[in-house]
């Protein structure tokens, strides 16, 4: 049961940053460059943010909002980021939490 919580998480991750990639293909032409770049961080994020959630064994919707406004701060931190690229990188992974929810369970 264990390992199949852990891969519904991954998948849960990974699903996560397809859509946010197949939205901002979707996406009109205006913003083209700042758009790839928000994606390009939004992936490495998550890149680097799940195997960390994959060591948390239970997760409260709070617990997951704190986890990821200080993962963020301290990915932003160590990539540049300004202060709104990392409040957009917070708000994609916060938006994760009800997909993360339904999959994890």
């Amino acid at each position: 049961m264990k390992v199949n919580k852990l891969s519904l998480l991954e998948g849960a991750v990974i699903g996560t940053a397809l859509g946010v990639t197949a939205g901002l293909f979707l996406a009109s032409k205006k913003g083209k460059q700042l758009q790839k770049d928000i994606k390009q961080k939004v992936i490495g994020f998550y890149a680097y943010v799940a195997p960390k959630l994959k060591k948390i064994k239970k997760l409260g919707e709070k617990e997951y909002i704190a986890f990821v406004e200080n993962a963020a701060k301290n990915y932003s931190k160590a990539k540049k980021f300004s202060a709104a690229e990392t409040k957009i990188l917070m708000a994609e992974a916060k938006k994760t939490w009800k997909h993360l929810k339904k999959n994890a369970s």
